[in-house]
């Protein structure tokens, strides 16, 4: 039978998932308001805020450049993510404690300063505004999620049957291919997935890194909210949340990405 103690644990937990997730289920309602300002609860009901999303090329221009990126660097983080995490488990090299924390260094220093550096680094190559330096740019960001959780997966592997495929003369691609990754693609998945997250809604890197002819949604969203209060960026905004919570349900229900997540 429950105590008073467990009873309580489950007000506390849910006070902080109120706290977490009602600024963010807000904006839902607040898409149907018939006003031209934010405001909630809304007043009235209309899908006036949809239909100008819609028929917004400049939004949603920006939603495709941010598709684009963030499908590009999540690709190039995670390849360089089970490289780093092969050589850190699985290689002999010296100094690998150090290594995995160095790859953990984009997660330390401010975005701010990342930015600053990438900045100074494009500029002489030409590079600035341009969608590879973006890509490269959040690649970095986003890549200490995967080498985190593609070493984790890496170290609860069973070691077993790698040992048998080699007995039976597996090469090592051929060990990767058919034992390792098999083992780490619901990981992958999970961190991939995280990635991705991270890369649509970054935004002080960015912000150093773009040109006027290539901006990112969470830039052009800040730009209707400060240079003029449009209300089409929560029906953006609620389609994103709809869209991503679905997708997570889909994975969660699929590979128990959370198993994954909380290595």
């Amino acid at each position: 039978m429950p105590n008073k103690w467990d009873a309580l644990y489950s007000f506390i937990i849910a006070l902080i998932m109120v706290f977490m997730l009602a600024p963010v289920l807000m904006i839902i309602p607040a898409s149907f308001a018939g006003s031209n300002m934010f405001s909630f609860p809304p007043a009235g009901f209309t899908l006036q805020h949809y239909a100008a999303l819609i028929n917004d090329g400049m939004l949603l221009a920006s939603v495709g450049t941010t598709l684009y990126i963030g499908v590009a660097s999540t690709v190039l983080a995670t390849a360089v993510g089970v490289l780093a995490a092969l050589g850190i488990v699985k290689g002999n090299l010296p100094c690998r404690d150090f290594m995995e924390s160095f790859f953990l260094g984009p997660l330390i220093v401010p975005l701010v300063t990342t930015g600053i550096g990438l900045l100074i680094f494009f500029v002489p190559l030409g590079l600035l505004g341009t969608s590879p330096a973006i890509i490269l740019a959040h690649s970095i960001v986003i890549s200490p999620y995967v080498v985190r959780i593609a070493c984790a997966s890496l170290r609860h592997s069973d070691p077993v049957l790698e040992e048998a495929a080699i007995v039976h003369g597996a090469g090592a691609w051929d060990v990767f291919r058919t034992v390792i990754f098999p083992q780490m693609r619901p990981s992958l998945i999970s961190g991939a997935l995280l990635a991705f997250l991270v890369s649509i809604d970054e935004y002080t890197v960015t912000v150093f890194l773009v040109q006027v002819d290539l901006v990112t949604m969470p830039i052009r969203i800040f730009q209707y909210i400060m240079l003029d209060i449009n209300p089409v960026v929560t029906a953006l905004a609620s389609v994103t949340i709809i869209v991503t919570g679905i997708f997570v349900v889909l994975l969660e229900r699929r590979y128990n990405i959370h198993r994954y997540l909380a290595l």
